[in-house]
């Protein structure tokens, strides 16, 4: 289906050779989306909506020890388990109990170094945990089996049956905790460790070591049992009188695989400096995007180092994970998103070997099926290699992977075949029932897997096309046909007129509706983009968005995933990108700003909460890096977009990037055109600024259309700026008064 190129149409005044000004004399079709009312101070990041818990990763990259460090300073590992979800926790505190928590930072977004600050009475305690980066940490002698893997508790949707062991290297984290006095007078301390695991914890007392299945925890101190149980323990360190402004220093250092040591305070000092520098050093895909908000590119940053922190060699390759937790693992749609999001930072040659890794779980039949009767995820492995093979331009590697496009293809299409033979089903002619996810449980006749397969049948058709296999692409190009027209059909039939009075369809099909309308969207909105499935004024499309945009609490769409009172977090990248497809760029912009409030401090999502002020409410992993992949891909493409054979520019542009001095770039981020750079930078007294352009070379878009949008005049004109030619472009602009 082609979108309505509304944008491409008005009249061209001459400015110089290959740059021209389009005048805006046609209305946008974004005029006739409903939109919503925007949030008081929409462009402002504050996480106004941070949920009350979080969890922050200190692993390293590629790490299979996947350490987490939660809002009380407590060090987690051995997920699942019934210490807050982890089989084993640390915490430390005093002999009269933890205090009360004051704040807790990252040394910066690139470096994730945790220091949590604590009161007790006018005791402050400073804890920093990091991951010892340390190729001279010692391996156990012999090395001790990992634990074995255990059924998930809380996940029933899923279908992973076991847990994974895991087991690596010989990896050490250290907790430095700096104790002072800050009251006027001379008082006792007394540190208080408490382990908590199931892990056959015992307390070597000759070795002053508390001692578990795959570790050990040292102290920089010899400490003395307290109190034990069968899963618990609590070590006192020795009680000392402390003076005013007076500093007490103690080291915890949890040892996994390792041969365990006491480390003194020292020691964990100049390991800190190592920790800094090796992140620091690290080659990381930073500096595509750079923009003005230093609040987004911390964000734009931690997500870049959170999604290394996930991944982890498999096979011999790399598999970008979700996250540390319920989600540490191959999830396909999750993981299509986040290979996107690495090609876009210029990292192909990493997504290459992650597209690899996903296609060896392709089955006999040629399904992708990691999830019982997600029929979607054969549909969303054609995307995957679709996109993998716009963004890289490699021909010659679609052509080596034709067989398993082949393959995928005709499971689909014998997939839609059974459906035929029940005329009378709900289903017939889409795909059989199957599991939704995103909010919807049960196996169904629903449309999340007929949306995903309509678009890996699109996917299929255009990559026939840029190989020129003819004959392929026409008889592929029919079985789409076919399928858009039974949705058609199955849309009519079963369109809902939500309380709103929207005309919209409800992923279930079956009737009376047992679910909120809007719950599970998460498809149509990539069925919207990147699906591109529907024209611009496509009245089923827009009756549902207009359901999701009433259904809008802080910024974002209420009650659409697993959480019926909350939230879901990164949904917000989904129908931001929907927006922005339409051409409501300001729209897209405020809700990547309202996806961005919902992060942690620690610049960190949850999948889903509950609303701020609610009963809280945890949804899925955290760190929650198709998060992360998601808020990349929105803050591109509020600055990048292709559409068909032209890149759009700057069309979701937040106003408060044009402060005086600010500077916006994109530096060699990849299209299907190749990689592209840009560059705006404001005056000093904002009233101008100067664009550059470099487009794409490798095969260059027909034309590159700059979107001028509320904020900005070139040559005394509103509208779209129209550049055509190898470039690279310099413009010179007016910015137009704020407010």
């Amino acid at each position: 289906m082609k979108t309505v190129r509304w944008w491409m149409r008005g009249v061209l005044l001459l400015l110089l050779p290959g740059i021209s000004v389009q005048a805006e004399d046609v209305v946008s079709p974004c005029a006739g989306v409903k939109q919503g009312t925007p949030l008081d101070r929409p462009y402002t990041l504050d996480f106004r909506y941070a949920p009350p818990q979080w969890r922050t990763a200190i692993c390293l990259v590629d790490d299979w020890q996947k350490t987490l460090v939660d809002r009380e300073g407590d060090l987690l590992y051995d997920y699942p388990g019934s210490f807050g979800g982890f089989s084993t926790r640390i915490q430390v505190g005093m002999a009269g109990g933890t205090g009360q928590w004051v704040s807790q930072e990252l040394a910066s977004p690139r470096v994730p170094l945790v220091t949590t600050v604590r009161r007790c009475a006018d005791v402050v305690f400073t804890m920093t945990a990091f991951a010892v980066a340390d190729d001279g940490v010692k391996p156990l002698q012999p090395l001790e089996a990992a634990p074995d893997g255990r059924e998930p508790a809380g996940n029933a949707h899923t279908t992973q049956p076991r847990w994974p062991v895991y087991s690596g290297p010989a990896r050490v984290d250290l907790l430095h905790v700096r104790v002072q006095n800050g009251g006027a007078a001379v008082c006792p301390l007394q540190p208080r460790i408490r382990i908590e695991s199931n892990k056959d914890l015992e307390y070597n007392e000759s070795a002053a070591l508390a001692v578990m299945r795959g570790g050990a925890v040292a102290f920089s101190e010899r400490p003395v049992a307290v109190g034990s149980g069968s899963a618990w323990l609590e070590l006192d360190l020795e009680e000392l009188p402390l003076a005013p402004g007076a500093v007490r220093e103690f080291v915890v250092a949890v040892h996994r695989q390792a041969a365990a040591s006491r480390w003194t305070a020292g020691e964990a000092r100049q390991a800190l400096a190592a920790a800094r520098a090796y992140w620091e050093k690290l080659r990381l895909p930073y500096g595509v995007l750079e923009v003005p908000d230093p609040a987004v590119q911390a964000l734009i940053d931690s997500s870049i180092r959170n999604i290394y922190q996930a991944r982890e060699i498999k096979d011999g390759l790399p598999a970008f994970q979700v996250g540390p937790t319920c989600y540490r693992g191959l999830w396909v749609v999750d993981g299509a998103f986040l290979l996107e999001s690495v090609s876009l930072l210029g990292r192909t040659e990493e997504a290459r070997a992650g597209v690899e890794y996903l296609l060896g779980h392709q089955k006999k039949d040629g399904s992708f099926e990691l999830i019982r009767r997600y029929w979607k995820e054969t549909g969303i492995v054609l995307w995957v290699i679709d996109r993998h093979g716009q963004l890289t331009g490699d021909d010659g590697w679609l052509g080596q992977v034709w067989p398993r496009v082949e393959r995928a293809v005709n499971f689909i299409i014998e997939l839609r075949g059974r459906t035929l033979e029940a005329p009378q089903a709900l289903y017939a002619g889409l795909v059989p029932p199957g599991f939704s996810d995103g909010g919807l449980a049960e196996v169904r006749s629903e449309y999340t897997n007929v949306y995903w397969t309509l678009v890996g049948l699109k996917s299929a058709v255009a990559m026939a096309v840029r190989l020129d296999k003819t004959a392929q692409a026409a008889r592929w190009q029919a079985e789409f046909d076919g399928l858009w027209s039974a949705f058609r059909k199955a849309a009519a039939r079963d369109l809902h007129t939500d309380h709103f009075g929207n005309a919209m369809l409800p992923i279930r099909m079956d009737r009376p509706l047992d679910a909120a309308p809007q719950k599970g969207q998460w498809a149509f909105c990539h069925a919207v983009y990147p699906g591109e499935l529907f024209a611009a004024d496509d009245a089923v499309m827009l009756g549902t968005l207009a359901n999701l945009t009433d259904n809008e609490r802080e910024g974002l769409v209420y009650g659409t995933g697993w959480a019926d009172a909350g939230v879901w977090n990164y949904f917000g990248s989904f129908y931001a990108h929907a927006f922005l497809w339409l051409g409501c760029g300001q729209k897209a912009a405020r809700t990547v700003y309202a996806f961005a409030n919902h992060a942690a401090p620690m610049l960190v999502w949850r999948e889903e909460q509950n609303l701020l002020g609610a009963e809280p409410h945890e949804v899925g992993d955290m760190p929650h890096n198709w998060a992360s992949a998601e808020f990349i891909r929105c803050v591109l493409h509020l600055l990048v977009l292709e559409r068909g054979n032209t890149l759009h520019l700057l069309e979701g542009f937040p106003p408060t990037w044009l402060d005086p001095g600010a500077r916006t770039a994109v530096n060699g981020a990849m299209t299907r055109f190749g990689p592209v750079s840009l560059e705006l930078k404001v005056s000093e007294d904002a009233r101008r600024a100067e664009l550059t352009v470099v487009p794409p070379a490798r095969t260059p878009p027909e034309e590159v259309v700059v979107d001028l949008g509320a904020w900005a005049l070139a040559g005394g004109q509103k509208g779209t700026v129209t550049l055509s030619g190898p470039g690279p472009f310099s413009l010179s602009l007016d910015l137009r008064p704020r407010g």
